[in-house]
């Protein structure tokens, strides 16, 4: 959960790095939770929730993007891959499973 709650916590920052393990909880545990509310819609037959949950959570989880992407040492933009008709989701989701790039001392890449 606590990766869940920084993701929020750096909501807006677009720089800097997030690794695997910060990135894919996140996603995780935002999965969940939208399940969550899409069980809430239908039970109470209501749209708000799972509307108002995707749209509080949309920014932080680009935010997320951009970072993993950094960690990877790619640009922020690679992100709109996703647009690419059919092979756009697969590629992106390929990029964001890479490992963190480093230089031989151990320091990160950016």
């Amino acid at each position: 959960m606590r990766f869940y709650f920084l993701a929020f916590k750096r909501g807006f920052d677009f720089s800097g790095c997030s690794c695997r393990r910060e990135f894919w909880m996140f996603m995780l545990v935002n999965l969940f939770i939208t399940f969550v509310f899409i069980a809430v819609d239908i039970v109470f037959n209501v749209e708000m929730p799972d509307m108002a949950y995707s749209i509080v959570s949309f920014i932080p989880m680009l935010a997320a993007i951009v970072r993993r992407l950094h960690d990877i040492n790619k640009s922020g933009y690679w992100g709109f891959i996703f647009l690419l008709p059919v092979i756009g989701p697969f590629w992106l989701l390929y990029l964001l499973m890479q490992p963190t790039k480093m230089y031989g001392n151990g320091e990160i890449q950016l």
